[in-house]
């Protein structure tokens, strides 16, 4: 089917910024005393750093799928939508702040992959 190839590029850009949005969460949780995040006992009780790097695990499963069906140099300046992506879910989830000048860069970001993809 045609429109496979867009959910296998949407599915990728949109798992990468899940997995962005988790790990900064799970990084943020308190820790038992002692306990370091790179340890099994860290692991599990961040799980959403775990669970983030699954969404990456999984992110690079479909673009894999994608790039069977884009050019690389069409299909990867799509990855750039993630950063917009993760700009905005870092606002609603975490209180960062929304400037003009991050969104005219999103305007640019936004502008160069329409550009990249209609060539």
């Amino acid at each position: 089917m045609v429109w496979t190839k867009y959910i296998w590029l949407i599915a990728s850009v949109l798992l990468g910024a899940a997995g962005q949005v988790l790990m900064k969460w799970g990084v943020g949780m308190p820790r038992p005393e002692g306990v370091g995040l790179f340890s099994w006992k860290g692991l599990t009780t961040a799980w959403p750093v775990t669970a983030g790097i699954a969404c990456y695990g999984f992110s690079s499963i479909f673009w894999l799928l994608a790039l069977k069906q884009f050019p690389l140099s069409t299909a990867y300046p799509m990855v750039s939508l993630g950063y917009i992506l993760v700009m905005v879910l870092g606002y609603a989830l975490f209180q960062e702040s929304l400037t003009l000048q991050k969104w005219f860069g999103a305007a640019f970001i936004s502008a160069g992959v329409l550009l990249i993809a209609r060539a």
